[in-house]
């Protein structure tokens, strides 16, 4: 692995970087936060319909997905009517600046189209609406006078200030929760901490992977920073094993004691391994791609079992036998 190739997960984990390297992301992160600043000066626009959003402060996977989930299948139960409001990262069509609606079977359903995790979130709660686009407060708009949606669950939208919210969710990864604690591109902050004052409830992740007493101190760190913001802690749990070729179920205890490849193309690999091995797998090789990208063919090939995570397994053509997905959800961890 090249220098540059390896120089973003040296910044992700806090890794040294060379001084020169150091000095030059430095100086580009005060341009990072003046867009935010702009960003901020624009009166957020207030539709008629519950707005929720998910979002992180830092760039990279904290494990949002399984919430949105969640939150979608509850609303949904409630006998409400669902939007999840995308800018669809990973999408491969090019659409321009139109906003595309996908609901479950439509043509656009596709991770192509929509992005791998709206199409993991439609594969899930197939009745919801997903709306891609870069205007989210067009999206919205269009949501509720088309689809007669009265939830909008926005999704990654900590950042997009236009778009007013009744909830603002912060998801927070426990293993690395901000990074070497500066902002793009020296370090993987989307904002300062101090930013998490916005939220109104914060939602910590991957909390059966660090300490009790590492899960407490973030817990007292945020809550100085929102000291009535109600805090939630989950792990993810497994919670589907499924055969990519045709979809058919398999149960997770065929896991056990299996010799397998862990092939995924998402920001935070570690956590997928570590619940495979959680499952009792033996995991004999790691095949790691960046975050949405499209794994080859190649490297789904072995003579071993294949386990993908599901938001890789949507964004796969035709596979060969053996390659298998494993689906997450969100449980409550004690702490």
């Amino acid at each position: 692995m090249t220098f540059l190739k390896s120089l973003p997960e040296k910044i992700r984990t806090g890794q040294p970087v060379p001084w020169y390297i150091d000095a030059a992301l430095a100086a580009g992160s005060p341009v990072y936060r003046l867009g935010m600043f702009l960003r901020s000066l624009q009166k957020p626009v207030k539709v008629e319909a519950r707005v929720i959003s998910f979002g992180n402060l830092t760039a990279g996977g904290t494990g949002k997905t399984p919430a949105v989930i969640e939150r979608a299948q509850q609303e949904i139960a409630a006998g409400n009517r669902v939007s999840v409001l995308t800018r669809g990262y990973g999408a491969t069509n090019q659409i321009g600046d139109k906003v595309v609606f996908a609901t479950a079977n439509s043509e656009s359903s596709n991770a192509a189209t929509i992005g791998d995790e709206p199409a993991l979130i439609l594969r899930r709660v197939p009745e919801v609406v997903i709306a891609k686009g870069a205007d989210r407060v067009a999206a919205a708009r269009t949501a509720m006078e088309q689809h007669a949606c009265n939830v909008l669950i926005l999704d990654d939208g900590f950042q997009y200030l236009q778009l007013a919210r009744d909830e603002n969710v912060l998801v927070v990864d426990a293993t690395n929760p901000f990074g070497n604690g500066h902002v793009l591109p020296r370090g993987i902050l989307r904002e300062p901490i101090d930013s998490a004052s916005r939220a109104t409830h914060i939602l910590l992740t991957h909390c059966d992977r660090v300490t009790d007493a590492e899960v407490a101190a973030l817990r007292e760190r945020l809550q100085a920073i929102c000291p009535n913001c109600p805090i939630r802690t989950t792990y993810h749990a497994p919670d589907a094993l499924w055969n990519v070729r045709d979809g058919s179920p398999l149960k997770t205890v065929t896991l056990q004691g299996a010799d397998v490849v862990a092939v995924c193309a998402i920001a935070r690999p570690e956590s997928f391994v570590a619940t495979l091995e959680s499952l009792g797998a033996n995991v004999v090789e790691r095949r790691y791609f960046p975050d949405h990208a499209q794994i080859p063919p190649d490297a789904l090939r072995s003579s071993h079992m294949m386990v993908v995570t599901e938001k890789d397994a949507v964004r796969l053509g035709q596979v060969s036998e053996g390659v298998v997905a494993l689906g997450i959800r969100l449980g409550d961890w004690p702490g």
